[in-house]
């Protein structure tokens, strides 16, 4: 049975979560650490930029320094997220530590999908993960993609984690020289309206309607942060054959963070 590194919530700014991550996927692919399931929260709220999604016309910067949301670059790519009252969660692995990871990023993506339906299904809801490869070619019409919204739950994926129709977990993910960074977001509760004022081209009431579900609303109660963490943890020990282990970053990894800092502010 695989042991992986169990690091638990830290509080943290935006660029900074994300120059720990980079750094631990440095750390895995040169072998001085086993694979991560790593939690963390956003302090201040964030939103976080795909590696390669511009921020103009995408993210309205300044509304967000005025509200007091900071700007960062994710590692992964993908769509924006407005990162706020949510569970927050990465897995930094070798390929060859997940087994039918296969040789490309939607194997993986199925792989610790399991871990991911495992753990909501644990709180009571009713997940799976819906993959759209056999559906039919031109595009999902319910989804509002084609409007370009800039944001990532505002977009149906090929592959996504879902709750009775809704998408409740984005995720991105990037594979590397061997290893697999795959970050994660599933929020507690959204405010819609927000989205305005932090994306262009919202759309926030279709979203709303259609696009996606918050955990909160539907489990149907409130759900502690803690009891959503643990669900999690026991979906990953349970589907994935795996042991937890609890540690926390080495001083190698937080320098290497530090030297990595700049790439991730915006």
């Amino acid at each position: 049975m695989t042991t992986w590194r169990y690091l638990p919530p830290v509080d943290g700014p935006g660029a900074w979560q994300m120059a720990v991550d980079a750094a631990l996927v440095e750390a895995v692919r040169d072998g001085t650490s086993g694979p991560v399931l790593r939690f963390y929260r956003w302090t201040p709220p964030c939103v976080t930029l795909g590696k390669f999604q511009p921020a103009e016309g995408n993210v309205q910067v300044a509304n967000c320094a005025r509200l007091g949301i900071d700007v960062a670059r994710r590692p992964t790519g993908g769509r924006a997220i407005l990162h706020d009252d949510e569970v927050t969660f990465s897995t930094i692995l070798a390929e060859t530590h997940l087994a039918g990871a296969g040789a490309g990023v939607m194997d993986s993506y199925r792989a610790l999908g399991a871990a991911l339906v495992d753990g909501l299904r644990r709180l009571g809801l009713n997940a799976e993960l819906v993959d759209r490869k056999a559906a039919a070619r031109g595009g999902d019409p319910t989804s509002v993609m084609a409007a370009g919204n800039p944001a990532c739950f505002a977009a149906k994926a090929r592959c996504d984690l879902m709750v009775d129709g809704k998408k409740i977990i984005g995720s991105a993910q990037q594979r590397k020289d061997g290893v697999i960074l795959q970050q994660n977001s599933l929020p507690l509760a959204v405010d819609y309206p927000r989205w305005a004022d932090v994306f262009y081209r919202s759309e926030w009431e279709l979203v709303a309607q259609s696009g996606m579900v918050d955990l909160h609303t539907a489990a149907g109660r409130p759900v502690p942060h803690d009891d959503v963490v643990a669900a999690l943890c026991a979906g990953f020990t349970a589907a994935l054959g795996i042991t937890l282990e609890t540690s926390t970053l080495t001083p190698a990894e937080i320098a290497r963070a530090k030297e990595r800092l700049g790439e991730f502010v915006v």
